[in-house]
């Protein structure tokens, strides 16, 4: 009788079924407590394989085409969410044949574990077999964040499970550049950074006698350029996310596709990966989250990286002869990632979409840095536009943890040309003011062709040194009783700048609402976080649960406007990070459905007066908020983008941000909407 990955509580099918929040919520409900570990580290690992082996029959089994090594820090989401167990489930259940592919985990790293197969207690390897995993080896260090432990299991499974060719699954939170990958939730949450992930991989016995065919993120943002540079002579392919994954991560019935189609070459394996990820998201989300998976041919890495390095070694003499904002500018405009609501926290950005930012600054290392993603980058399943598959690291919006950060990429030395240009731009960035911003006595004028557009002049120097702008539109508070609270509404990039410093808006007078299957139409705030020619994408924050829910708490709402949905169409729901926080992205997805309770955030600045009772700029108004509306979703949770049903009368201004990060409010004009 198979006894299967047999799952540590009744209602598990249905966590697996839940996304987010609703899972954790539902592992409470059954009683599965959560306990935090104390363990300490144990240095060092003994030699004797025969005391760690713990069924003889397990030793070298019969070469089979490939061994696939599955290095798994279950952290907080298998403790909390049971998500390695699901994906355990998904390769036991793939119909992968096992007489071609041997599927060898390394698991823990978590404090519990929904399923009775994986031994919580300490770090063991496992073989899959029947739909099941059996224990063959234990390892006496249990910290999965010591390069050690991961060269050890590599080591292990390669010369127990002989293959003509490995490939090496790394599944858990990933931090990217800077931050790493893999968190062990019972030794303090450490993670293994870059660097010590490739001493691992580049010192273990599969690349002493050549490389992995492919090595995998199932992890957030490790797509990376500098990822790909520190495993490039380690593996044939690296597959990974330049974005934040949703819980859910790879769609593991791509391994029986492998073994069906004799598909274990790294191109032919990554396309099969990469699609199956993507149709995964396209058929079971409601909201479909921004996902990207990439194949990198590893070949081709270093001609990415010798492309930066020429563009690093131009930009970087030319930051002191003017060339700094229109650097930054083109930054700015990049598509970044794992961005929290409208702040980017990482500062990674897709390197493709930065090379056509500057275009007009580096024609040929713009160029050169397309070709060489082109030929790099073998496959790449998205729903982000802007994305070519590989990302790097480029400091910019982070300016409170920009020191920490900065540190730490010198210490993966990815590049010593690159380093010196991010050196010598983060010191211009936060250095003194580039010019003096009178627009905060600047009032708009109407358009001459909109009784809603506005317009405002620069002076040439605010011109020079201009990023982007958001047209900011407020509402006077009803239920200020005084009328000097104005309430936000929206703050939209689609604003011109032309070659004169005129600074111009459209906008038309619409705002968004929430609505549901009732009727219900309730107004939200809601900021602009991507434009491009083909679509808009804002983002507004709800509190999600009843007041007297212990896990109540702030949700990132993303709305997409473009031309199939000019009105406006929600199109992923995400638990809100802290702005600035340097920890690992929270992979949970959320959902808002029908029966939750949700809490509008309103969002104020209170006017301020002279003493002649003159309205003073608007970047001296005092900021408040307050919280209002809130309402059981009834019938599925949408959104709309229109003009109010009854006239309405607005300020509008502009937000101005320069290229060093810093905004600045011009005054206000009165804006009546019919």
């Amino acid at each position: 009788m198979k006894r299967r990955i047999v799952i540590a509580a009744l209602a598990a099918s249905m966590v697996f079924s839940m996304t987010g929040c609703g899972a954790l919520r539902a592992a409470y409900m059954i009683g599965s407590a959560i306990h935090e570990s104390s363990k300490e580290s144990d240095a060092g690992l003994k030699s004797d394989k025969k005391e760690k082996w713990e069924n003889d029959s397990h030793g070298k089994a019969d070469k089979v085409k490939e061994t696939l090594m599955v290095y798994m820090v279950g952290s907080d989401l298998e403790s909390q969410i049971g998500a390695a167990t699901h994906d355990l489930q998904e390769m036991a259940i793939s119909g992968y044949d096992p007489d071609e592919m041997n599927v060898v985990v390394c698991a823990g790293g978590a404090n519990k574990w929904w399923n009775t197969s994986v031994d919580g207690d300490g770090l063991s390897m496992y073989i899959m077999e029947d739909e099941d995993i059996k224990p063959v080896y234990d390892f006496e260090n249990d910290n999965m964040a010591d390069s050690d432990t991961l060269q050890v299991f590599i080591n292990e499974a390669k010369a127990e499970y002989p293959a003509d060719n490995y490939s090496l699954l790394l599944w858990n939170h990933g931090g990217g550049a800077v931050m790493g990958y893999g968190v062990d939730e019972t030794h303090d949450n450490q993670m293994l950074s870059v660097s010590q992930l490739g001493d691992a991989i580049n010192s273990s016995d599969v690349c002493d006698d050549g490389k992995f065919e492919w090595i995998g993120f199932d992890a957030c943002m490790m797509g990376m350029v500098e990822v790909a540079n520190e495993l490039k002579d380690s593996a044939n392919y690296m597959i990974a996310s330049e974005e934040v994954e949703a819980q859910d991560g790879w769609d593991y019935s791509a391994l029986g596709e492998i073994t069906d189609k004799d598909a274990f070459a790294g191109d032919e394996a990554g396309e099969i990966i990469t699609e199956a990820f993507g149709r995964y998201y396209d058929d079971n989300y409601k909201y479909v989250p921004d996902y990207t998976l990439a194949c990198i041919d590893m070949s081709k890495v270093s001609d990415v990286t010798d492309a930066i390095t020429d563009f690093a070694k131009k930009a970087d003499g030319a930051l002191g002869n003017g060339d700094y904002s229109k650097i930054a500018r083109a930054r700015d405009n990049a598509k970044a990632f794992g961005n929290s609501a409208n702040a980017s926290m990482f500062d990674y950005i897709d390197l493709g979409s930065f090379s056509r930012q500057i275009e007009d600054i580096y024609p040929d290392e713009a160029e050169a840095i397309e070709d060489a993603l082109d030929e790099c980058v073998v496959h790449n399943v998205t729903n982000i536009k802007r994305s070519s598959g590989i990302s790097v690291y480029f400091p910019y919006d982070n300016v409170e943890s920009m020191d920490k950060m900065v540190k730490s990429y010198d210490e993966e030395k990815y590049n010593e040309d690159y380093l010196s240009f991010i050196h010598n731009f983060t010191t211009r960035l936060r250095g003194d003011s580039l010019t003096d911003w009178n627009v905060a006595k600047s009032e708009p004028v109407k358009a001459q062709d909109s009784d809603t557009g506005y317009s405002v002049q620069l002076s040439e120097k605010e011109t020079e040194n201009f990023s982007k702008a958001y047209t900011s539109v407020w509402e006077k508070d009803p239920d200020d009783e005084k009328g000097e609270s104005y309430m936000f509404w929206l703050d939209s990039s689609n604003t011109t700048l032309d070659k004169d410093g005129k600074l111009s808006t459209d906008f038309d007078g619409r705002i968004f609402f929430l609505t549901d299957g009732s009727g219900k139409k309730t107004p939200i705030y809601a900021t602009q976080i991507e434009s491009t020619e083909d679509y808009s994408e804002y983002v507004t924050i709800v509190m999600k649960g009843d007041l007297d829910d212990p896990d109540i708490h702030n949700v990132d709402v993303h709305i997409r406007v473009d031309k199939d949905h000019p009105n406006g169409v929600i199109t992923g729901i995400y638990r809100s990070m802290k702005g600035g926080d340097l920890s690992y992205p929270d992979k949970k997805v959320e959902e808002l459905k029908e029966g939750d309770f949700i809490t509008i955030s309103r969002f104020a600045r209170k006017i301020k007066f002279d003493d002649n009772g003159k309205v003073q700029p608007f970047d001296t108004w005092e900021t408040s908020s307050f919280i209002s509306d809130q309402f059981e979703i009834k019938g599925d949770l949408g959104v709309s983008f229109e003009k109010p049903e009854e006239s309405h009368d607005y300020l509008g201004l502009f937000n101005i941000r320069d290229t060093q990060g810093k905004s600045h409010y011009t005054n206000y004009i009165d804006i009546h909407v019919d």
